[in-house]
């Protein structure tokens, strides 16, 4: 039988009644056109972000810069120059009031892995992405499941599995996986370090792909007693899986690494935070990485 909390009824109802403003982010990291861009990569990298909004003196949004634009630069050797003179001006924003339903209709439309939130006089409000919009709805499901089973909120009631699409080299949306995940597991109040193994694990995994697949595909299955976490590319593979495991061994190319990617910590650091590993790869097919986090292990 169906639960009321997960039925598409429910979902339907959610997006229409929730808006843009229920969910952007409004703590946004912003640059002013007159900033150069080797600032904007410096912070994307940072931060591990891949667009910046660019507003003048008046808060009003004139640009974005992206981490395309800072590929074009650092092609072109432009990285001294000012964020005007690269920006994409041509922008989709939307306003705060409009519904969920319209905002993924506006995502699926033009393909942008986020959009700017603007008020009438063109002053930046915040920044929603699709992964906001999943978190916040998975959040509402998770509300009315634990009403209508009167459980109590530290436990988890049965099995619970969320999967994504990756494409390699989209890091528009790298991150979003990670994202998506750990706010499944900070509504179903697991401990903080538990939450931190998985967002870790999940986001190298991630990233690996982005930077060394064509494609691939995150799967996190929760239950009482553990979380797996299975990604699986289609791409090079691994040749020697023992030196991959060595911290700062990396195939990335010096283009990624300017981007401040692929420092050779991805696979060390999954097997830091697991409890089980098991990774198998073929090269010129793909990898599939299984970890393991234990959820009543003492953690320390």
């Amino acid at each position: 039988m169906e639960k009321a909390g997960l039925s598409p009824e429910f979902i339907e109802e959610l997006a229409v009644d929730l808006t843009v403003k229920d969910i952007m982010v409004d703590d946004v990291i912003t640059l002013n056109p007159g900033h150069k861009i080797k600032n904007a990569k410096e912070i994307m990298r940072l931060r591990k972000i891949s667009g910046i909004p660019i507003i003048n003196d008046d808060q009003e949004l004139v640009g974005i810069i992206s981490i395309d634009d800072i590929v074009t630069a650092l092609e072109e050797d432009k990285l001294d120059e000012k964020l005007i003179d690269l920006m994409s001006t041509d922008l989709i924003t939307i306003t705060p009031n409009v519904t969920i339903t319209e905002a993924l209709r506006k995502f699926k439309k033009h393909q942008y892995g986020r959009l700017p939130v603007i008020d009438s006089s063109n002053r930046l409000q915040g920044i929603i992405t699709p992964g906001d919009i999943t978190s916040k709805l998975l959040k509402e499901v998770k509300k009315r499941e634990l009403v209508e089973q009167g459980e109590n909120d530290d436990g988890i009631g049965e099995k619970i599995q969320v999967e994504m699409e990756i494409e390699g080299g989209d890091f528009q949306n790298s991150g979003e996986a990670s994202t998506r995940i750990k706010s499944l597991l900070e509504q179903m109040n697991l401990s903080p370090i538990v939450i931190r193994k998985a967002a870790v694990i999940t986001y190298e995994a991630e990233m690996n792909v982005v930077i060394h697949a064509e494609r691939g595909q995150v799967m996190a299955e929760v239950t009482p007693e553990e979380i797996d976490v299975v990604v699986e590319d289609e791409g090079a593979g691994i040749e020697d899986i023992d030196l991959a495991m060595q911290p700062g061994y990396s195939t990335a190319s010096d283009h990624i690494r300017e981007l401040g990617f692929g420092a050779g910590m991805g696979l060390a650091n999954i097997q830091r935070w697991s409890d089980e590993l098991n990774i198998e790869s073929e090269v010129g097919v793909g990898t599939k990485l299984e970890a393991t986090i234990q959820l009543h292990k003492e953690n320390i």
